[in-house]
């Protein structure tokens, strides 16, 4: 019965977008937003620069990291981001209010910041707490990225 309940999540997750949800709230823009091919190949670069610089490797071995990072935190960060954003529901304002979307924002940034804090913790063997602050920086780079090129489209936030 688990079993049947988590796939049915899985599968109501992959095929819900906001276009056909009965219920929607700004963290199922930015689950959509942040797959847009735009915002992750901005995000990508950004995230290169970050891990470039602040762990001092060579720029293939920073590619490398990159890539698997976002690639492990966007199959584990989606489902997390989109229904952890219902939290901002608790918010006495209306739901697409600006404070929904900056809660609903800073809590993909901090999932997207510890999954990808721990893959490069593992791969680089770094401390987590030597990394935490810049790859904070880099994971709102990358969301504001997504603000810019999928929010802002939609007219949602004013």
């Amino acid at each position: 019965m688990k079993k049947l309940l988590l796939s049915f999540l899985l599968l109501l997750t992959i095929f819900s977008t906001p276009a056909f949800a009965d219920v929607v709230w700004p963290s199922m823009y930015i689950a959509g937003g942040l797959a847009s091919v735009k915002v992750i190949i901005l995000g990508l670069i950004v995230e290169l620069l970050f891990v470039k610089f602040f762990t001092k490797t060579p720029w293939l071995k920073a590619g490398i990291v990159t890539f698997i990072m976002n690639l492990v935190s966007a199959f584990l960060g989606y489902i997390p981001i989109l229904f952890l954003g219902i939290f901002s529901e608790i918010l006495p304002f209306n739901t697409f209010h600006w404070t929904h979307w900056l809660l609903a924002y800073l809590i993909a940034i901090a999932i997207n910041t510890i999954i990808e804090g721990f893959i490069i913790k593992l791969i680089l063997k770094t401390k987590f707490k030597n990394i935490v602050w810049w790859l904070f920086i880099a994971n709102t780079t990358s969301v504001l990225l997504c603000v810019l090129f999928y929010g802002l489209r939609l007219g949602q936030i004013a």
